[in-house]
């Protein structure tokens, strides 16, 4: 599976036109990870992944990609040594002459991107930040809990985990808050237990586990993978549609 006559730069430009840098949380870690003098790089061969993890970098390498697209960046706090598997994916990619390039809380809080793709999808109405950095939404689902599972379970993950959906069976119209990925910590539950009704995300502990018993909110955890991916495969969709390529995914 090949692509002809795209270059690198106009991949980049499709990302950024579509997930803007200017949007990203500060400090997130975005863009170009890895590559050099690029611009008029010839790309034949587009890899998109959740995570750059060894196993996708080698995969990226067995498929003699050109460019990697990752939701996650692969260096995310302060890094001052590249040894273990910092050192192999980045052999490995830069031997190999692997671009790596990152959108992530851009790509979240974009429009059409991987909070509006689970908007869309459980047809929220009156759409608001739950944010007001832009990550997150929060809107009115006409439904019942059972309704919202099973919308979940079809396209999120088979096996979420539910906190008090008795305090909500009775409800035939939800304040529901979304959040892909990593929302389900205590600060963030603390939060939109005064705003919603259910809250969608990932990445439950268990003492966000029991705050939110404490304080009756339904939580619906379909992991940070599940709800982070059903997006990535949409945008996946969009790049290949408006820049006539194809796209091999490695790790959804």
């Amino acid at each position: 599976m090949t692509n002809k006559g795209i270059k690198a730069q106009d991949i980049i430009e499709f990302i950024e036109k579509f997930a803007p840098q200017e949007l990203a949380i500060e400090g997130d870690n975005i863009g170009l990870q890895v590559g050099d003098e690029i611009s008029l790089k010839n790309i034949e061969k587009i890899a998109m992944a959740l995570d750059p993890s060894l196993n996708v970098v080698k995969k990226a390498k067995e498929e003699k990609i050109d460019f990697l697209f990752t939701h996650h960046p692969i260096l995310k706090d302060p890094t001052r040594t590249f040894t273990g598997l910092i050192y192999k994916k980045l052999k490995i990619l830069m031997e190999n002459n692997i671009i790596l390039y990152s959108a992530h809380t851009n790509l979240d809080i974009c429009k059409n991107g991987l909070n509006d793709a689970l908007v869309d999808l459980y047809k929220l109405k009156d759409v608001k930040y739950l944010y007001e950095n832009g990550l997150g939404r929060i809107g009115t689902y006409d439904g019942t809990f059972e309704e919202l599972l099973n919308i979940t379970k079809e396209h999120i993950t088979k096996n979420p985990t539910i906190v008090n959906s008795n305090a909500v069976k009775d409800k035939e119209i939800l304040k529901v808050a979304i959040l892909s990925g990593y929302g389900l910590s205590q600060k963030s539950i603390t939060y939109v237990s005064e705003l919603a009704d259910v809250y969608i995300s990932g990445d439950l502990t268990h003492h966000s586990k029991i705050l939110a018993e404490d304080l009756g909110l339904c939580l619906i955890d379909g992991g940070h993978y599940g709800t982070e991916v059903y997006g990535l495969k949409l945008f996946k969709k969009y790049m290949e549609d408006a820049l006539n390529i194809k796209i091999i995914s490695l790790d959804f």
